[in-house]
């Protein structure tokens, strides 16, 4: 169930802005394939408790452009109807911003939300794309899908701020030179003239260095720590783990590619439903197993395949948007 249904106690409060991202997170969860009856009773109280609400979600709806409201019953009835528009429910905030339906950032409160600074984002990639830039100081900057970051350059420094997603940076070169800063939600990273990839998760950021060297910042001010090329570390606001061998699976995504090394069929599902239109779910009894390989992120089917012919699972497939990796029959 969506968090926000409990900040339904202080509608009152509550403005717009958050109205639409409680809407979303509905509609979101409605889609999921574990979807449940008592869900869809739960949104339509939501709905009931204010006009607010009420009408967030019916511009929810027009977002979609593929119905008027979700009927009730399974997230798998839901996704049929509208698997030409509706991605994963990682990606469904991006669908809104990028589906071209006019929704303007003003509206979704861009100056508020971490949503809203997001779609305003200088840089950004939709569910589908990964796009190279060339900065003035010569920084060459690769965002993965579902990536929105801004630049700010001065006098004295160097800055990019990553709202969501995965860059890969290669600095440039320059005489004097200024500090150049990446900032995430969980803090800062210094470059040290140098090539590297950082990931925000949800709970935690990865950063994984190629060349020179980076010094991470948590946010809570402890000791930072420094990461050498052929290391990669992860860190939240409150800590940072020691550095770690660089995986290839940290940075092969630039070139394409996924490499499994003894990997778990729950970490390589997540992955590859990432770069998957729609729902890419597994059964429980088959998370643990381990898969090893290079496999391609931009034929999905083809890598989804390989694993079946690779283990003792097989696809389960409901439309061209919805599979499952079950124990094989």
């Amino acid at each position: 169930m969506p968090a926000n249904q409990s900040g339904a106690e202080n509608i009152g409060q509550e403005n717009n802005c958050d109205a639409i991202e409680a809407a979303a997170g509905w509609m979101a969860r409605l889609l999921a394939d574990d979807a449940t009856e008592q869900d869809s009773i739960n949104c339509q109280q939501w709905r009931d408790q204010s006009s607010l609400h009420e009408q967030a979600w019916q511009r929810m709806c027009q977002i979609t452009g593929k119905f008027a409201s979700l009927p009730k019953g399974t997230g798998i009835q839901v996704l049929e109807k509208v698997s030409q528009s509706v991605v994963s429910r990682r990606r469904f905030l991006n669908v809104l911003a990028l589906a071209g339906i006019g929704v303007t950032a003003t509206w979704l409160g861009a100056s508020q939300t971490r949503l809203g600074r997001s779609l305003q984002a200088q840089y950004r990639t939709g569910a589908d794309e990964t796009r190279t830039f060339t900065l003035e100081d010569g920084t060459r900057l690769t965002l993965n899908i579902d990536t929105a970051v801004d630049v700010d350059f001065s006098a004295e420094k160097r800055q990019i701020q990553l709202h969501q997603g995965e860059i890969l940076i290669k600095t440039g070169h320059e005489s004097p030179r200024r500090q150049f800063l990446v900032t995430t939600h969980f803090g800062q990273l210094i470059a040290l003239g140098t090539e590297f990839c950082i990931r925000q998760y949800e709970h935690y950021a990865r950063v994984a260095v190629i060349d020179g060297a980076v010094e991470a910042y948590a946010a809570s001010g402890v000791k930072p720590q420094r990461v050498d090329a052929g290391q990669q570390t992860r860190f939240d606001k409150t800590m940072i783990a020691p550095p770690e061998p660089l995986q290839n699976a940290a940075i092969s995504w630039r070139h394409g590619k996924l490499v499994a090394e003894g990997m778990r069929v729950a970490d390589f599902i997540e992955e590859i439903g990432r770069y998957r239109p729609g729902f890419t779910l597994y059964d429980s009894a088959v998370a643990n197993l381990t898969i090893s390989g290079v496999f391609s992120l931009q034929d999905t089917d083809l890598a989804l395949q390989s694993l079946a012919s690779s283990l003792s699972v097989e696809l389960q497939y409901r439309t061209a948007y919805w599979v499952k990796v079950i124990p094989a029959r």
